[in-house]
């Protein structure tokens, strides 16, 4: 009797385990196939968003390397007028991610994603036109922390590159 309980729970065990490994193939081999659809979702949230449509969670970075702003984090960076305070404020802006001291491209990259949180949460005249435009729209200020680092790393590694 314990010997055909135990056959039995080894069976089911070896059922549960073979569809297991099952499930983990199909979830590879779909992981493998969403990277090449990830730029067309990001694209058509940007374009949802263009007209008018209010997404959960829209992308304004998008995936890869070096990490891009996409067509909606574009538009909000210049709607917001941060690509004008960027121009108008570069050499105070690339010196701020400068006295971090990045020693590789990554570096820079999170040094200015730093700096425009630091700005953001110091007050910094320099951001207020992302506090309007966030207050304006109902958005969250975080939404501009990626896209603004991101324009902010691409100044900077026009300068320093690794």
């Amino acid at each position: 009797m314990v010997d055909l309980l135990l056959a039995v729970i080894v069976a089911l065990i070896a059922a549960v385990a073979y569809f297991l490994k099952g499930i983990m193939d199909d979830t590879r081999e779909l992981a493998n196939k969403m990277g090449a659809v990830m730029p067309a979702i990001i694209e058509i949230q940007g374009k949802f968003s263009a007209d008018g449509y209010k997404l959960a969670f829209p992308l304004t970075v998008a995936p890869g390397s070096p990490l891009k702003v996409t067509d909606f984090g574009a538009k909000l960076l210049k709607d917001a007028g941060f690509y004008k305070v960027l121009k108008n404020n570069h050499k105070t802006l690339v010196e701020l991610v400068k006295i971090k001291n990045p020693r590789t491209n990554y570096d820079i990259q999170q040094s200015s994603i730093e700096v425009i949180a630091d700005l953001l949460e110091g007050g910094s005249a320099l951001v207020v036109c992302l506090k309007e435009h966030a207050f304006n729209h109902g958005m969250n200020v975080d939404i501009f922390l990626d896209p603004a680092g991101i324009a902010l790393r691409d100044e900077v590694m026009k300068e320093l590159k690794f």
